[in-house]
């Protein structure tokens, strides 16, 4: 089997030290190290927080989200903005007094009275909170306003679909991540989008805190390590070389994805089969270069038949960071 390699090269952003926060939030929004209120929550003595007397309501378009729908949160701008005025996702049994302990964040800016987040599935309730600093923008931070409830339309949605090829020629695995044990994972695939006959059952497994290495992996938290669900992993068989399958995996109880495909590789071992390779790729809008590397990719896998994509993954400390990168790649690594 002779290898064609592919190398996509990511845009790489060097910053000066102090600027640059090791990551973005899972939901898109750039940090840096100075911002506000990043710099509050990362340095003792921590900014403490109060509530208002009246707590006022964000405006969402939606209360229920799939992954990747957009919401949109309205409010009425305040007489008084402060540069480190902030809208924040939280887990809704935070408490209001805890402004730190966000799932991500944007700043808002002095004329401004909308913006837009772009959902993950994070399999819980979820607020979007608006804090600003009181006494002339020097004192704690006081919770003015929350949104209702937000809640993924299917907690159990499949997600985090990957492929991976067996030992064999005739297998293939494939893993996705939902937020039960409760019934054995399945996989339906077939020779066409409407005729998917064949079935196999597949495995579950998790982790927690105690099993990763240290630092802020070690600990629970919205900013630290969180629930990572289930992952489930099924094993095809007797799959055939340079066939094209479509599948599916889920549950009848929980839901299916949708349908994706992947062709095997061949069983000549002169025929030339393409293999995609990439690293330290980051995570966009803070690398922005890692978004049009996963435009690329997309692209290069539609138009050829890639056998084999490579990229290093690590995990960063915190699972945030982790579980948007592993969505992101899921459009990659769901289709060969």
């Amino acid at each position: 089997m002779r290898w064609i390699i592919i190398l996509l090269s990511s845009f790489i952003t060097f910053a000066a030290a102090g600027k640059h926060f090791n990551g973005n939030g899972p939901f898109g929004k750039p940090h840096r190290i100075d911002d506000h209120p990043e710099d509050a929550c990362r340095h003792p003595p921590h900014v403490s927080s109060s509530i208002s007397e009246t707590v006022a309501t964000l405006n969402v378009s939606t209360t229920i989200y799939s992954t990747n729908e957009q919401i949109i949160i309205t409010w009425t701008s305040v007489s008084t903005v402060c540069q480190d005025d902030f809208i924040a996702i939280y887990f809704a049994e935070i408490p209001l007094t805890a402004a730190c302990d966000y799932y991500d964040y944007e700043v808002v800016n002095k004329t401004q009275g909308s913006m837009s987040w772009q959902m993950i599935n994070l399999r819980r309730p979820l607020e979007f909170r608006y804090y600003s600093r009181d006494h002339t923008c020097l004192g704690n931070y006081t919770s003015l306003a929350k949104s209702p409830v937000i809640q993924p339309r299917n907690y159990n949605e499949p997600t985090h679909i990957h492929l991976a090829y067996s030992d064999r020629i005739d297998q293939m695995f494939v893993s996705y991540l939902t937020n039960s044990s409760q019934y054995i994972p399945k996989c339906q695939y077939g020779l066409s989008p409407s005729s998917l006959n064949f079935r196999q059952n597949g495995t579950t497994t998790t982790y927690t805190a105690s099993d990763m290495c240290e630092g802020k992996a070690n600990t629970w938290g919205s900013r630290a390590f969180i629930d990572p669900g289930y992952m489930h992993t099924i094993l095809l068989e007797n799959i055939h070389p340079s066939i094209t399958y479509y599948y599916r995996v889920g549950t009848d109880e929980h839901g299916w994805s949708p349908i994706n495909s992947f062709t095997n590789r061949p069983a000549d071992k002169n025929e030339a089969v393409y293999m995609i390779a990439y690293g330290d790729m980051g995570l966009a809008p803070l690398a922005p270069g890692s978004q049009s590397t996963t435009d690329r990719v997309i692209a290069r896998v539609q138009s050829t038949n890639v056998t084999s994509d490579y990229e290093d993954r690590y995990f960063c400390a915190t699972l945030f960071q982790t579980n948007k990168f592993s969505e992101n790649s899921n459009k990659v690594l769901s289709e060969y």
